[in-house]
């Protein structure tokens, strides 16, 4: 691990000591069952997660009342924006979010944060279901690891359609669904950074687009302490350990330098020809 991430790791600890002071926890209660994030009577807090409102925090066990096991969604045209909080979840429970043709944005150093520590209890984030697109930007994108915590790999995040920015790292500890849309990870990409196997962290692509920088620095943790490699040899090695797969493993998966980025896209596998 880098300086770098050795320094955002105490950072992150210090944060997480002080958060009791320095941030109140919104939590997400879903208290009208209506499950839309824009409604303030669905928060602990009593506010739409915005500036001032502190942590976010989606998680199931946050209160007793069932309406919580169903997660929140962000409609169309709807515009949800944190401030320097972070978004915990969701986590620890089979409890989705949803962009569903709106946005979510946060400047916050860590993200979003997504953990689950069992299968039958797995957390799910959907951008762009059936085709409704949506708009997904944080500085760091956290799926089922992280770097100061590997223990709760059972998350799933699925692109359908829409636009995902992550301006700093994505770690991959669970299972990514590239199935439509783009994402553009603008730093690195660790996937399995505590040997994950693959058939808990798992990067399939099937209609969508994976656009990653041309090179992979030391700060990215696939990459050894003072060298830099070409994006286009990491993912070669995620294809061949297994992490990387085209439409399931059907597929073929197809990788491109364009524009000083390196784009990743799928292409189904070709039925046979009849003689």
């Amino acid at each position: 691990m880098s300086h770098r991430k050795i320094f955002c790791w105490v950072s992150v600890v210090l944060v997480m000591i002080l958060a009791g002071g320095a941030y109140a926890q919104n939590n997400w209660t879903n208290a009208t069952g209506n499950g839309r994030w824009m409604d303030p009577n669905n928060w602990s807090a009593g506010a739409v997660p915005g500036p001032g409102t502190g942590n976010t925090r989606i998680n199931p066990d946050t209160n007793a009342d069932p309406n919580n096991l169903v997660g929140p969604t962000i409609g169309p045209g709807e515009l949800a924006v944190t401030d320097a909080a972070d978004v915990w979840g969701p986590e620890f429970g089979a409890i989705s979010v949803n962009i569903a043709g709106g946005s979510y944005t946060s400047p916050a150093f860590v993200g979003m944060v997504a953990v689950g520590t069992a299968e039958d209890a797995r957390p799910v984030i959907n951008l762009g279901a059936e085709g409704s697109g949506g708009w997904l930007d944080v500085m760091n994108f956290l799926v089922g690891d992280s770097w100061w915590w590997h223990g709760g790999p059972y998350v799933t995040y699925n692109q359908w359609s829409g636009t995902a920015i992550v301006r700093d790292y994505v770690w991959l500890g669970g299972k990514m669904n590239l199935f439509g849309g783009i994402m553009y990870i603008f730093n690195g990409f660790n996937v399995a950074s505590v040997g994950q196997p693959p058939e808990l962290c798992m990067l399939n692509i099937e209609q969508g687009i994976l656009m990653l920088p041309l090179i992979a620095t030391a700060d990215n943790p696939d990459t050894p302490e003072d060298e830099t490699v070409k994006f286009t040899a990491v993912v070669q090695g995620w294809i061949a350990g297994g992490y990387c797969v085209a439409y399931g493993g059907t597929g073929e998966i197809v990788i491109e330098e364009v524009g000083g980025r390196t784009k990743v896209t799928a292409v189904p596998a070709q039925e046979p020809v009849e003689p």
